[in-house]
């Protein structure tokens, strides 16, 4: 009777740690990752020889470009919320070049305000610049996120005033791109200008590639591959590369996506438009990681293997951040501590 009481008690004692951690510690156990880049320009001929030490071709003393990337806030003005709003507003002592901010700011258009008054101290010496993300166009009833586990939804009944999110961030100099792009000169950048192409959110069908890459000259490059061909090209844009360094695709120009969440098909479309590093969230890294195994799921059309962290495919840069936020019917994490990413760009030798 006693081995079966203190068996009951380690269980119960077991939970409660458990429930404290997953859904009190880990969601407000805010960190700053600190993500290196390494890029080569156009014209440099790519090392061919096999197992040479990567390392010894890269200078990570001086960057050419630091980005801060945030994501997928699911901004609220609980507990948890207030930590966020806390954490958030301490980094303006960042000296960074860009903000990239990839969607979910928040759930609904009571805390705009809130929001704005989070972001208002960020600093950024070129741009600071967001994409929306299926939460900050829609705000999702209990059913409607139930159903969403089973059935992907393309819509939802109580829309969110997207327009009026995107003025009040214009209003403190975070300019929200919707399927549109910007191109940056700055001097400092020895790589070229810097073009940054912000998408909406594909899950929901917001994404629009050819209005987004309608500021390119050639027109063939603005067609779409057929369905049947996404396929086929998975296994070709999808291998990584043992070298860890990406050469620049376009001479003069270096091409940033921003995306709310890395649709495999999205991914395809963009990598044939000679994009560099594609920047994403949405996956919350999977919420759920387990030790040697990684994420448990990706919450969208992509593997859990790629559902947050550094990838150098054969053609672009993949970073997919775990984000700082969790969705308000969700609001856990294991193993999977929120960040904010600071980027730093360096130019291989």
């Amino acid at each position: 009777m006693i081995l079966f009481i203190l068996i009951i008690l380690i269980i119960v004692l077991t939970a409660v740690v458990l429930y404290y951690y997953a859904f009190r510690y880990e969601p407000a156990n805010f960190g700053l990752s600190k993500v290196n880049i390494f890029l080569r320009d156009a014209e440099k001929n790519k090392i061919k020889e096999k197992g040479k030490n990567n390392h010894a071709v890269k200078d990570n003393s001086n960057p050419v470009l630091t980005l801060l990337h945030l994501s997928d806030f699911h901004l609220r003005k609980n507990s948890k919320g207030k930590k966020l709003f806390k954490f958030v507003r301490s980094l303006n002592k960042l000296n960074v070049d860009f903000i990239l901010i990839t969607g979910d700011l928040t759930e609904n258009d009571k805390n705009i305000e809130y929001l704005i008054s989070m972001l208002s101290p960020l600093k950024a010496k070129y741009g600071k610049y967001a994409v929306f993300g299926v939460h900050d166009h829609y705000n999702k009833a209990l059913v409607e996120f139930i159903r969403n586990m089973f059935k992907k939804k393309k819509r939802y009944k109580r829309e969110n005033d997207v327009t009026y999110m995107a003025k009040r961030l214009k209003d403190i100099g975070i300019e929200v791109l919707r399927n549109e792009s910007r191109r940056i000169n700055i001097g400092s950048y020895d790589m070229g200008d810097v073009e940054i192409i912000g998408l909406d959110d594909p899950i929901i069908n917001k994404i629009d590639i050819v209005k987004a890459f309608s500021h390119i000259d050639h027109i063939d490059s603005l067609k779409l591959p057929e369905k049947s061909d996404y396929k086929n090209a998975y296994k070709s844009i999808f291998k990584l590369k043992e070298e860890k360094i990406h050469k620049i695709n376009n001479r003069g120009k270096l091409r940033i996506i921003l995306i709310h969440t890395p649709d495999t098909n999205s991914i395809i479309n963009l990598a044939r438009k000679e994009v560099d590093i594609i920047f994403g969230g949405h996956t919350h890294g999977g919420q759920i990681r387990l030790p040697l195994v990684g994420a448990v799921v990706s919450g969208c059309k992509i593997k859990t293997k790629f559902s947050s962290g550094l990838f150098y495919f054969r053609n672009f840069v993949l970073y997919v951040t775990r984000g700082l936020g969790e969705g308000r019917y969700s609001q856990f994490r294991f193993y999977c501590q929120p960040e904010a990413s600071l980027v730093k760009i360096y130019k291989a030798k």
